[in-house]
């Protein structure tokens, strides 16, 4: 028996996602506008975050000396060596001098090793050691210069650096960018974000909307089925109801028949065995339902400890022998309690052109015709 679910879901799941991909768009554009303003300060707060990094190297030596595990030389030697080979882009080196401005390691210029750049000045007059050693004696900072580029036959292009201090060996760790190399990597961002943005969007689109179908399942799934016994819902029922109608009014061969099914002296149950053992019944039920009836049929869970059976057949007959079948099944199955448990039911046939309402009283009042006549048994 084919069933329909309204598409609300659906449709507000839709609207979402579109939601979704439009707020990421602009969270794109919104991005691209800072990216500008603030791809310059990121590389400076970058160029802090690997000066830490090495000063941590350091220290790590540093401990090891202190643990005796290495002597002070040696600690020494295996930092400058560490930080010496610690690239990390094509121009990206640390560098060492000690606050009298020895320099005591640099990866690219080796020939400055050793020499006192105290008195160095770059192309525009700036003492740029004696600004290393004073920004980072006063707990480090950045420092705006001009720098022979390495990549670049010593070109000497503008370069923003930060340095730190390490006290036990009196160090001053520096690192920086070369602002050409900035605006370089800034167009290629762009240029790359320019081509790939059009691809996000695509797959980014394929994944809401798949994402959108499976959890529309997985809501239908929750909105439609009973979690207890797995059965559909009274919910579900109302939505299909039309749909049950339209199928029987094209089935010239065959009913449409409801039945009705209630536990008898379920409240008793409840009462002396506690709601956990009424859950347990119930979902033995639920289960005794699904496996005598036919895949077609709809299993419903109407209330309580109330059932509902949508059955397309041929006969009375078939649908009597069908609920006499379920309410011996329900009657022998065995529960730890050693309850003796038994099920009336009303059945009802669709007359031609009678709406649905009317069909599920009918089994309704049927099935309270089934409790007056003494429970456990069919009536129709």
């Amino acid at each position: 028996m084919k069933t329909y679910l309204s598409s609300d879901i659906g449709r507000q799941l839709s609207l979402m996602t579109l939601i979704s991909l439009i707020s990421m768009l602009l969270l794109f554009y919104l991005f691209f506008n800072a990216f500008s303003n603030g791809y310059y300060t990121e590389k400076r707060a970058e160029s802090q975050h690997m000066t830490s990094v090495a000063s941590s190297i350091v220290n790590s030596f540093h401990q090891l000396s202190l643990n005796g595990d290495l002597t002070s030389e040696e600690a020494v030697s295996l930092a400058l060596g560490a930080l010496q080979e610690a690239k990390y882009s094509e121009d990206g080196y640390f560098w060492i001098n000690n606050s009298a401005g020895q320099m005591m390691m640099h990866p690219v210029k080796p020939e400055l090793n050793h020499q006192n750049m105290l008195y160095f000045q770059d192309p525009n007059g700036q003492f740029i050691f004696a600004q290393f050693i004073k920004a980072a004696l006063s707990g480090g900072g950045w420092i705006d210069y001009s720098w022979m580029k390495p990549s670049s036959d010593d070109e000497v292009v503008p370069k923003v650096s930060y340095v730190t201090y390490f006290d036990p060996w009196d160090w001053i760790i520096g690192t920086g960018v070369y602002l050409d190399d900035l605006q370089a990597q800034r167009n290629d961002i762009f240029i790359q974000s320019a081509r790939l943005i059009f691809i996000v969007f695509l797959l980014l689109g394929l994944a809401s909307g798949l994402l959108t179908k499976h959890s529309l399942g997985v809501i239908k799934e929750i909105a439609i089925k009973d979690p207890l016994t797995r059965l559909y819902t009274r919910r579900f029922l109302n939505e299909t109801e039309g749909s049950l109608i339209r199928r029987d009014e094209r089935d010239r061969n065959g009913y449409l028949y409801v039945m009705f099914l209630d536990i008898d002296y379920f409240k008793r149950i409840n009462d002396s065995y506690g709601h956990r053992c009424g859950d347990t019944v119930l979902r033995a039920i639920g289960k005794a339902l699904q496996q005598h009836t036919r895949p077609e049929d709809l299993c419903i869970r109407y209330g309580g400890e109330e059932f509902l059976i949508v059955s397309q057949a041929d006969s009375d007959a078939l649908i009597l022998a069908l609920a006499e079948r379920l309410r011996r099944q329900i009657h022998h199955l065995q529960f730890r309690e050693q309850i003796e448990l038994t099920v009336s039911i009303g059945v009802a046939r669709r007359q031609a052109g009678e709406p649905f309402t009317a069909v599920l009283n009918r089994s309704d009042m049927n099935l309270y015709q089934a409790k007056q006549n003494g429970r456990d048994q069919v009536v129709m």
